[in-house]
């Protein structure tokens, strides 16, 4: 195989992802490693690079990439590299082919197919469609007219035939084709979008959403591919609910057909998924007997029995909507009572705590407070909101000790914001303070304590510190070493090159040597030209077995 014929050799399917690829700009970085060697950086869903050797009459003895694939010989990310090494040792533009002194202008495909007859571009058409039953399917819904049930059908087996390319006989979809997977079924989603009758419009959508949460037994969906498409589908239900709310006709029949479709058992397991349909019923939730359905229907799903978290977090959803049926349709005193029986969910809580506080009943807004610190003490979170309603509870009363306490607690949380309530209760002490809680925070443990340590010091300039700290945690130079170089340059300098030697003698490969050489580009505004050339001398000797480190070292200007 020669970089001059290599279409010959590889899969057309490949073939043509590949020049994607190319034509498209995928290949974002080449570079030649040796006499006959070129290293390419493609971008796609992930980035890979691809490693080409050929002899000097172009065969191509070796390519390599590290992406996982591995259905044959070449992947696409190696064929784009074929295309853009062509394009190196030819200087070969997308529609010019030079060769010698003359240039040979290709036809493109559009030049070709206007000068074909309507029964050539047919024929043509109908031959390509014969090997792509997706493609005849793609075309058929997209183009062809027939009545409601012959639209569906079309639809369903557009589904099916994309489901049946990308499962093939493994019947499971792999991480690496699930995005082109979903991107193929967004023909359905189109097609729903553009159907003016609203019931067939939903029967598309959830012909669409039944084989999404399918999808997530049959396809690797790391990337989150699948889940998106599951929540554009319901994004797009949602609007067609909408446009049926506005037209004013088949109501009921929406409805009815959205609540059934929660009882769908492809939504077992998904609960989330079944309160956004819930959701989008409350569109239709002024009707009083739709709203009662609803209402019913919600009740149901409520697990009163069960204690585990995640039952939880969905017994609240569905809790919020019944409160908003409430809200909208009952009376104030009915809202009033809800809250007030609900008060194990935080939300509850949290609406009737800015309730008190606008009454300005700030004993009510203490009581309620402790009480859910006390429910909730296994969830920090949690803890630390309703902390804050007691320190502003607090602040009205004018506890000052009170609050003074409480805001020490949710500072050392990990909320900056208390330190200045601090500062402004410390009044004329507040050096005293600051050197109190730096002390603190310096001998206590945990992220927390830390980052706002680390804070804190930011916050008062305090350079000696700051210094000390980053002698002990080097890795932070490069957040603090402008700020020091201006009083302790020649600390900042030693810090940093010991850093950088640190980080180079850890790195084992290309992308770990790019990111060394990013901090020595940063070392030369606070060192200068001269120091890092030094230490890029030093690297050059203490790795010159590394030949992908030494090349990234010489790209630095």
């Amino acid at each position: 195989m020669n970089i001059t014929n290599f279409k010959r050799y590889i899969d057309k399917t490949i073939l043509d992802r590949g020049y994607i690829y190319y034509i498209e700009g995928n290949v974002v970085k080449a570079y030649k490693q040796g006499e006959n060697e070129y290293l390419f950086h493609i971008e796609g869903t992930d980035d890979y690079e691809v490693l080409v050797e050929i002899r000097d009459n172009g065969d191509i003895l070796y390519s390599e990439c590290d992406c996982p694939y591995d259905f044959g010989p070449v992947c696409k990310h190696e064929v784009a590299a074929y295309f853009q090494l062509y394009e190196i040792l030819n200087q070969v533009t997308v529609n010019d082919n030079k060769v010698g002194n003359k240039t040979y202008k290709q036809s493109t495909i559009q030049e070709v197919l206007n000068n074909l007859s309507k029964e050539e571009l047919i024929n043509i058409i109908i031959n390509i469609t014969h090997n792509n039953a997706t493609l005849e399917n793609s075309l058929m819904v997209k183009f062809s007219k027939g009545d409601n049930q012959q639209e569906l059908e079309a639809c369903q087996e557009l589904i099916n035939s994309i489901v049946r390319k990308y499962t093939g006989r493994e019947g499971f979809i792999k991480y690496r084709n699930t995005r082109d997977f979903v991107i193929e079924l967004e023909d359905v989603v189109e097609k729903a979008k553009s159907t003016e009758n609203v019931l067939l419009a939903l029967d598309i959508a959830l012909l669409l959403l039944e084989e999404a949460m399918d999808a997530f037994q049959y396809a690797d969906d790391s990337g989150g591919d699948i889940g998106s498409l599951v929540t554009e589908t319901l994004e797009l239900i949602g609007e067609i609910a909408i446009k049926c709310k506005e037209i004013g006709h088949q109501r009921k029949a929406m409805f009815e057909k959205l609540l059934d479709q929660i009882d769908n058992e492809v939504f077992d397991g998904w609960l989330d998924y079944k309160i956004d349909l819930l959701n989008i019923c409350f569109e239709f939730a002024d009707d009083e007997t739709l709203r009662e359905q609803l209402r019913v229907k919600i009740e149901s799903m409520y697990d009163k029995k069960s204690n585990d978290r995640y039952t939880h977090y969905g017994n609240e959803r569905m809790l919020q909507l019944l409160f908003r049926l409430i809200e909208q349709y009952g009376t104030q005193e009915e809202a009033e009572h809800f809250i007030h029986q609900h008060l194990q969910f935080s939300s509850f809580r949290e609406k009737l705590l800015n309730k008190y506080l606008q009454e300005k009943n700030y004993h009510n807004v203490l009581e309620l407070a402790k009480e859910g610190e006390k429910q909730d003490q296994q969830y920090p979170g949690l803890i630390s909101k309703w902390k804050k309603f007691r320190h502003e509870a607090y602040k009205y009363l004018q506890l000052n000790e009170e609050q003074r306490n409480l805001a020490k607690e949710l500072l050392f949380d990990g909320d900056f914001t208390y330190y200045h309530v601090l500062k402004e209760l410390a009044s004329e002490n507040q050096e005293v303070l600051y050197t109190n809680l730096k002390q603190e925070l310096k001998t206590g443990k945990g992220w927390h304590t830390s980052r706002i340590f680390l804070k804190l010091i930011e916050e008062e300039n305090d350079l000696e510190e700051m210094l000390e700290f980053v002698r002990d945690n080097p890795r932070y130079i490069e957040d603090y070493a402008e700020k020091l170089a201006k009083h302790v340059k020649e600390d900042v300098i030693n810090i940093y090159k010991k850093y950088i030697k640190s980080t180079a003698s850890s790195s084992s490969n290309r992308r770990d040597y790019q990111g060394v050489c990013h901090k020595l580009t940063r070392y030369k505004k606070i060192a200068g030209k001269r120091e890092q050339m030094e230490l890029i001398d030093e690297l050059l000797a203490l790795y010159k077995k590394r030949p992908a480190f030494i090349d990234e070292l010489g790209k630095i200007k």
